[in-house]
């Protein structure tokens, strides 16, 4: 550490280590979520609608006043920053991955945070809503 306040100078913490095995049920749909060490996987028959709904949900207000996709990104930069890695898939495999080791300007530009990676083209409809609704706000401010 060099002392100049810089947070670069500052070791890391060490990483979250994660021990999961739990089934989910929200709103009827099942997904579970498994995972070791750093990777945890959440499965689902249905995960396109389990990440439209994680996609729509708040955090707990403890964690911010933030919902929706940009909750989403708040969460995955959390994640990234523990060195926790997600990936929420389906029979097709991932949809989209989350939290450490990704990089994608399209999870910056939709969520706040580059740590979210949509893996298929449904993933993507969510960043969608947040794009469209972003360019309405921008024009009626401009009016």
């Amino acid at each position: 550490m060099t002392g100049s306040g810089d947070s670069r100078d500052l070791p890391s913490p060490a990483a979250l280590v994660v021990a999961a095995d739990l089934d989910i049920t929200v709103d009827g749909l099942s997904a579970r979520l498994e995972g070791e060490g750093q990777h945890v996987v959440l499965r689902s028959a249905h995960p396109h609608l389990i990440w439209a709904n994680l996609a729509s949900a708040a955090l707990p207000d403890s964690v911010g006043n933030v919902s929706g996709i940009r909750a989403v990104g708040r969460a995955a930069r959390a994640m990234s920053e523990a060195g926790v890695h997600l990936d929420v898939e389906g029979p097709r495999g991932a949809i989209v991955s989350l939290g450490h080791g990704e990089r994608s300007i399209i999870g910056r530009l939709g969520t706040g945070s580059s740590a979210v990676q949509p893996r298929s083209v449904r993933a993507l409809l969510p960043f969608v809503g947040v794009t469209a609704r972003g360019i309405v706000r921008r024009r009626r401010n401009l009016k």
